[in-house]
């Protein structure tokens, strides 16, 4: 009985370590800003699969992850020397958290027509001055209407300990990352989504339409005026508010042949609302988009050379800019002496983002110790951006020194990019 119940039961284990950096150094005119934003992890994590019968799928386990946090900011006037140092990360009074979590998930065939999909999830986040734990219940629904076509109704609960707070100007395209304390609570979202699947000619073509909506808590962002100088406790800059999301998702797919690919399309709002921000009011958030395309492409042009190709477009990203300004003698924040008034958060947007990428890849297979070792090997060719378009990663104000009018400037990053990449797999 018991090498029976163990000939069921499957695991994998993983250990990861990543880190992430950000150091930005910004200068408009006799002014200057710094953002410094790190994570480090450590993270271990268990899962097993559990096969009592042909009814039933059932996963649980369990992961834990360290993290430390160094982030901070400052800004000021350019030095006479107009050499800005560099924040020194030594200086900068690290966080530490614990973030650990233990679910159970049970795939349930109940007939040949319906699956119900159901388990809860139980996270933790322990630092210095805070403790948190909750719960995120999950389940997804799935009734077959015939052997082609299939309706989903999914209900899903997260939470997140850790917090982006992005800038709140045009000017300094920076996003800080930090962990919840007992200042900054974690964010929690609930989720609602209905889909209709649908399969042609045998599968070749698959089709989907799916609708949802997104109601999100304890959402962060930066107090109205807050200007990085040196700030180390983020947390006493912050405002809190709420947030929700909704739209629709379009996809087609073609799965066999020489040519296939995908096409999707997604039509969406993301809204926040915060107390002491905008005057109460509601506002687009800084990642809303409202249109989102995606197509991709692959062409097999023979058993070794195969040809692709992606186009993305999105709606450019909400960003703030001033209704009107203040001319301030030997003063101003980081515009040349100049004092901007603003009336509404989000109030402009960035210009559409689209970009073509190609690439070709050469497929070889062959084998080493006398034909033992199965090996793949890959030449990739390809090139990012084809026709170079200058998309937009942020935008800054500066004042024309002959007319004394303010100008928006446009910053754009990664023109056309060529590259070639060889990979063996084995």
């Amino acid at each position: 009985m018991e090498s029976f119940i163990w000939a069921k039961l499957f695991a994998n284990t993983s250990l990861i370590y990543n880190t992430y950096l950000l150091n930005l150094t910004t200068t408009q005119g006799k002014y200057y800003a710094q953002v410094y934003s790190g994570i480090r992890d450590v993270n271990g994590k268990t899962e097993f699969q559990y096969f009592p019968n042909s009814k039933h799928k059932i996963m649980f386990g369990g992961n834990y992850t360290y993290h430390t946090f160094t982030s901070t900011g400052k800004s000021d006037k350019l030095p006479a020397n107009s050499q800005v140092s560099n924040i020194n990360a030594n200086q900068i009074p690290p966080r530490y958290s614990n973030e650990m979590a233990i679910y159970i998930n049970d795939e349930y065939t109940i007939t040949k027509r319906i699956a119900l999909s159901a388990g809860i999830r139980t996270p933790a986040f322990i630092t210095k001055n805070a403790s948190y734990y909750t719960w995120e219940p999950r389940a997804t629904l799935k009734v077959s209407v015939d052997s082609s076509s299939s309706i989903k109704a999914a209900y899903t609960v997260m939470n997140q300990f850790l917090h982006i707070v992005p800038s709140s100007s045009a000017s300094l395209p920076f996003d800080l990352w930090i962990p919840s304390s007992n200042i900054t609570k974690p964010e929690r979202s609930e989720q609602y989504a209905l889909g209709y699947f649908r399969n042609f000619k045998q599968n070749k073509y698959e089709t989907s339409v799916e609708v949802y909506y997104k109601t999100m808590q304890n959402q962060v962002a930066f107090k109205e005026g807050t200007q990085l100088l040196e700030q180390k406790n983020l947390d006493s800059s912050l405002v809190f508010g709420k947030g929700w999301s909704y739209g629709a998702e379009f996809f087609l797919k073609k799965n066999t042949g020489k040519f296939t690919g995908w096409v999707a399309y997604t039509l969406s709002w993301t809204y926040q609302q915060f107390k002491d921000l905008n005057f109460g009011e509601i506002f687009p958030f800084k990642y809303d988009r409202r249109h989102v395309l995606s197509v991709v492409g692959t062409y097999e042009l023979s058993k070794r050379w195969t040809l692709s190709a992606d186009f993305v477009l999105s709606s450019g990203s909400a960003y703030t800019l001033p209704t009107g300004r203040v001319n301030v003698i030997n003063g101003g924040t980081l515009y040349d002496g100049v004092y901007y008034v603003y009336d509404k958060r989000n109030n402009y947007r960035l210009n559409l983002y689209h970009r073509l990428d190609i690439g070709a890849t050469y497929r070889k297979h062959k084998t080493l110790f006398k034909g033992k070792v199965p090996v793949v090997t890959e030449w990739v060719f390809s090139i990012y951006n084809v026709y170079s378009h200058r998309n937009p990663y942020f935008v800054y104000l500066t004042v024309d020194p002959v007319t004394q009018e303010p100008k928006a400037k446009q910053v754009s990053l990664l023109p056309i990019i060529p590259s070639i990449t060889y990979n063996f797999k084995f």
